[in-house]
Order: C-alpha cells, then sequence, then structure tokens
C-alpha cells in the first residue's frame, strides 16, 4: 500500500511540474507590441516637441531663439545628417553651430531630453522629417 501512494504522490508531483513548465512558456509566447504606425509616430512626435519644449526654441517655419525646423531638415538633409543621432547625443550639431547656441542646444538636450526612450526620440525625428515633407518650398 506504501507503495502505491508513493507511487500516486511520485505523479502527482511530476505533473505539477509539468503544468508549472507549461504556464511559464505561455507568459514567453505573448507577443511584443506592434511598431507604431508613421502617423501614430508623427502625432507623439508632435506631442513630444511640444511637451519637451523644443517648440519654444523651434518654430515650424521661422526662426525663434534657434532655427526653424524647416531650416534644420533643409540642413541636415543636404548634408546627409542624422538628426536621430543628434538628439540622442551621438553626433555633433551642424546647424548654428557657434559655441554659444552649440552650449544652448547641449544644455537643452541633456535637460529636456534626458531619460526619454530611443522609440520616442525616432517619433520626434520622424514628426521633423514629416513637417519639412508638408511644405518642402517654404
Amino acid at each position: 500500500m506504501r507503495l502505491v501512494l508513493l507511487f500516486i504522490g511520485f505523479l502527482f508531483l511530476s505533473g505539477c511540474k509539468e503544468e508549472k513548465k507549461s504556464n511559464e512558456g505561455a507568459k514567453k509566447s505573448i507577443p511584443e507590441r506592434a511598431a507604431l504606425s508613421r502617423d501614430s509616430q508623427i502625432f507623439l512626435g508632435n506631442r513630444l516637441f511640444s511637451e519637451k519644449t523644443c517648440i519654444t526654441c523651434h518654430d515650424i517655419n521661422k526662426k525663434k531663439i534657434g532655427p526653424s525646423i524647416k531650416e534644420i531638415m533643409k540642413v541636415y538633409k543636404s548634408k546627409n545628417g542624422d538628426i536621430f543621432a543628434f538628439l540622442k547625443g551621438n553626433a555633433q550639431p551642424i546647424v548654428d553651430t557657434t559655441a554659444s547656441q552649440v552650449a544652448i542646444m547641449q544644455a537643452n538636450i541633456n535637460g529636456f531630453l534626458k531619460g526619454i526612450s530611443d522609440e520616442e526620440l525616432k517619433t520626434i525625428s520622424t514628426y521633423m522629417l514629416h513637417v519639412d515633407e508638408l511644405n518642402p518650398d517654404q
């Protein structure tokens, strides 16, 4: 009788382990979030451009404290620059490169964009490219 009870207990315990393994597999099979559509990237980029106070210095079409988005993107396109790399801090500025402007840009990027994800930086880049595409001749 003890042998039968021991065997049933063994089967019960090994069944629990299998169930636990199958539950762990279910957790791993949850799909990742899909990539944002271009429209969603533009929308989020526009929102972040405002929330992170980029709009304070950069208007769409005219110079404020800093150059307009249109001017920035014109220079980046003509020089084959990477605005994402600049926003991330991995590239030197190529627009308005006077020492005082570079210092202001660095302080703003280090302050306002600190802790922002790569995906969020990409949405800001996408928004800036989109603004340029809307009115390429202005």
